[in-house]
């Protein structure tokens, strides 16, 4: 069946599913139903481009033109282990099986399928992630001091200061800080489409939407920030403000008034720490991450107790913190341990 004749089917037949024959689908028509009939009114926008991508880059390759009913458990498990053997992370496999498996429960609940190959599939381990790069405090002052009167300068001293995740710096609207309280609230995160749209979407859990204390000398440069935001675009530096409106006056801004994405994040990043290893210093690449990876770590350093540095990440629980911070936290146990020692 011709991709135009799906996509026929799909605006007036979607009822009647349940009674085609199974030979009709291949694993792409089926992705394309069960996304359009299950998940578009029921997930975030961004959850169903992170759907797409996974599926045309890992799924679509080798099983996309495959019959549904004929997708058998040695072949999936072919798949994931071919996957593993070209060294793809454990994170991505896992989150390819997650789409597999949803996608194949469905197609068993409608009886497109005798049994649920999935059923019998034991994911690979893959490559385990690499050790979080997490700036040293002479780094991070390094660092700080290499953005002074450069484009990034308040928002890596943001981020540094907050541990917000980037999409949520990047999607932080005036409207959002209280400088009377000193705090910021995260209510939603900025995100490209496949054809390089910009969107709001919600935060990436219920924890996610959080209040963050800010320190005063973060107000005070937020502060500084904003009258020179209102000067350049009063005096029409800033001419796309106007075109992006519909997103908010977002606090951090491309020269020109465009939102940043996250790879022109990662290009600006890398410029600087080239120039920092043009002078004679030693400066591993890093990415935006790290400069939330950066925060939490400190904020553990200085005896910040992990439950609240759960709250201030909108991590979904203090396991997932406690995981993501051990070599933090053994230091910790390490240095408390020594608090015994007066009684032996």
């Amino acid at each position: 069946m011709s991709t135009k004749r799906f996509a026929s089917l799909m605006q007036g037949k979607n009822a009647a599913v349940a009674n085609r024959k199974k030979k009709d689908f291949t694993v792409e028509e089926w992705y394309i139903y069960w996304r359009d009939n299950f998940k578009t009114s029921t997930v975030k926008k961004g959850t169903l481009e992170s759907y797409n991508s996974i599926f045309k880059l890992y799924i679509h390759p080798f099983l996309g033109h495959i019959l549904l009913a004929d997708v058998s458990s040695v072949e999936i498990q072919n798949f994931y282990n071919e996957l593993a053997k070209n060294n793809y992370s454990k994170a991505t496999i896992m989150l390819i099986h997650a789409l597999m498996t949803n996608m194949y429960r469905h197609a068993y609940r409608l009886e497109l399928i005798e049994k649920n190959p999935m059923d019998l599939i034991i994911v690979p381990r893959g490559r385990q992630k690499k050790e979080r790069r997490v700036l040293s405090r002479e780094e991070q002052d390094i660092l700080l001091r290499y953005c002074i009167g450069g484009e990034l300068e308040t928002l890596v001293f943001f981020a540094l200061s907050t541990g917000m995740r980037i999409g949520e710096i990047t999607g932080l609207t005036w409207d959002n800080i209280s400088f009377d309280r000193n705090e910021v609230y995260v209510r939603e995160i900025l995100k490209t489409d496949r054809s390089g749209a910009f969107y709001k979407d919600a935060p990436k859990t219920s924890k996610s939407m959080r209040t963050i204390p800010l320190l005063p000398q973060v107000t005070d440069r937020l502060c500084a920030h904003k009258k020179r935001q209102d000067r350049r675009r009063l005096s029409g530096q800033m001419p796309k403000t106007r075109v992006y409106r519909t997103l908010g006056r977002l606090v951090f801004l491309r020269p020109d008034g465009s939102p940043y994405t996250d790879l022109q994040l990662c290009r600006m990043l890398r410029r600087i720490v080239a120039e920092i290893n043009r002078d004679g210093i030693e400066f591993p690449p890093l990415t935006p991450h790290c400069l939330r990876h950066t925060f939490a770590t400190r904020a553990l350093e200085n005896g910040i107790p992990a439950k609240v540095v759960q709250e201030l990440l909108g991590h979904s629980s203090v396991t997932l913190t406690l995981d993501l911070y051990t070599h933090v936290m053994h230091e910790t146990k390490t240095a408390e341990i020594q608090k015994m020692a007066a009684l032996f």
